[in-house]
């Protein structure tokens, strides 16, 4: 096909993804009630292979404990008891002590925004995706954002170097550390997020 024939329309989170202003009661209320203590790594999704949780439990895990401790990882998915005994199962033979996974199951809209509004790490390890929203949600709320480098996810990240490929784990925990670890290349993803997140609406 001519590419002159083709228009990429993109797409767009909705409104609601933008920063909270999150009082701290209602910040503790929401962290009460899924088991958060501290600051948290966090994804979403629906719970299919090509989401890819499992290769981010084990990318996870293999972060050092030091640095792992300061930390929770959310996933933020709506799960039958099968597949939460699969992610629980498959943290504690990684080494993950039964605090450091929350699994939410399904959370509202409201809480949503403000898991991710509050969450010091959005990362998305996705194999595929046809757009891939909850990155741009996630940087519409003004959270740092990591993912694939896979299909569509760079043309929404828009950064390279935040960018990992999701058939290396290596790789994928290598650039946790770094976002966990370097305090300037966090703050630039951070400043990152909005700029990104402005590029798209659905007016353009």
């Amino acid at each position: 096909i001519e590419p002159v024939r083709v228009t990429n329309i993109s797409s767009a989170a909705n409104s609601i993804f933008a920063s909270a202003n999150l009082s701290s009661d209602d910040a503790a209320s929401i962290a009460k009630k899924y088991g958060i203590v501290g600051k948290y790594l966090m994804h979403t999704g629906v719970f299919e292979a090509r989401k890819n949780f499992q290769g981010l439990i084990r990318a996870y895990a293999a972060i050092p404990t030091p640095v792992r401790a300061q930390y929770q990882l959310v996933l933020v998915c709506n799960l039958d008891s099968g597949a939460r005994q699969e992610l629980t199962e498959l943290a504690a033979n990684g080494g993950l002590a039964h605090n450091e996974l929350v699994l939410t199951g399904f959370v509202t809209d409201d809480e949503l925004v403000a898991l991710y509004t509050a969450c010091h790490l959005f990362v998305f390890p996705s194999f595929h995706e046809g757009f891939g929203l909850p990155p741009l949600e996630a940087m519409q709320c003004g959270t740092a954002t990591i993912g694939s480098n896979a299909t569509s996810l760079p043309e929404v990240i828009g950064r390279g170097d935040a960018l990992f490929d999701p058939t290396f784990e290596t790789e994928m925990t290598s650039l946790i550390m770094k976002a966990l670890t370097d305090t300037q290349f966090y703050q630039s993803l951070k400043a990152h997020a909005a700029n990104q997140a402005a590029n798209f609406s659905w007016d353009k």
